[in-house]
C-alpha cells in the first residue's frame, strides 16, 4: 500500500507541474485529475471515505442497528399464506420456524394496517420507496415517514414484549 501511495504522490506532483504550463482548455481536465488523485490519496492514507467525520465503527446506534433481521423478515413474508399483490409471483416457502413467526407477528402487532403494508413492501419484498409510493398512490416522503414510525414501534415492542425477548 505504501508503494501505491508513493506512486500517487508522484503522479499528483506531475499533474500540478503540468497544470502550471497548461493551456486554458487543459486546465479544467488537469484540475479534475488532481482532485480525483487527492481524493484517492486521502482514502488510502486514512482508510475511510474522505469527508466523513467518523468511520463506520463510530456511527450512532440508530444508524448501524436494524430493528429486525432483514433476512428473517423476508423468510417470514415468503411463508405467509396470503398473496396480497398481483405483482407478487413468488412461491410460498416454509423457511421460518413457528417460534420466529410468533415473535415477528408480535413485533408487527402494534402497526396499523397501512403501516404494516408499507413496512412489508419495504422490508419483506425489498421494494424501493418510489415503487411503494407508486403502488399505493402516496408520496415518497410519506412512505419514508411511515417506515420510520413503524421501525420505532417495532423497536419499542421488541424491547418490551415477552415474546420478542424470549428465544
Amino acid at each position: 500500500m505504501q508503494d501505491l501511495i508513493k506512486q500517487y504522490n508522484t503522479t499528483l506532483r506531475q499533474l500540478r507541474e503540468a497544470q502550471k504550463d497548461a493551456k486554458e482548455e487543459d486546465i479544467k481536465i488537469l484540475t479534475d485529475m488532481i482532485s480525483d488523485t487527492s481524493y484517492s490519496l486521502e482514502w488510502m492514507k486514512k482508510a475511510r471515505r474522505p469527508g466523513n467525520r467518523r468511520g463506520i465503527e463510530r456511527l450512532a446506534a440508530y444508524q448501524r442497528e436494524r430493528t429486525c433481521d432483514p433476512l428473517l423478515m423476508q423468510r417470514y413474508f415468503r411463508s405467509m399464506d396470503d398473496n396480497l399483490y398481483e405483482w407478487d409471483n413468488r412461491q410460498q416457502e416454509h423457511a421460518i420456524g413457528e417460534w420466529d413467526k410468533i415473535r415477528l407477528e408480535d413485533a408487527l402487532s402494534l402497526l396499523t394496517e397501512r403501516e404494516k403494508e408499507v413496512y412489508l413492501m419495504s422490508r419483506g419484498y425489498c421494494l424501493t420507496y418510489r415503487e411503494i409510493a407508486r403502488y399505493l398512490n402516496i408520496t415518497c416522503s410519506t412512505v419514508q415517514s411511515m417506515i420510520e414510525r413503524a421501525e420505532k414501534k417495532i423497536s419499542r415492542q421488541v424491547n418490551e414484549s415477552l415474546f420478542c425477548n424470549c428465544g
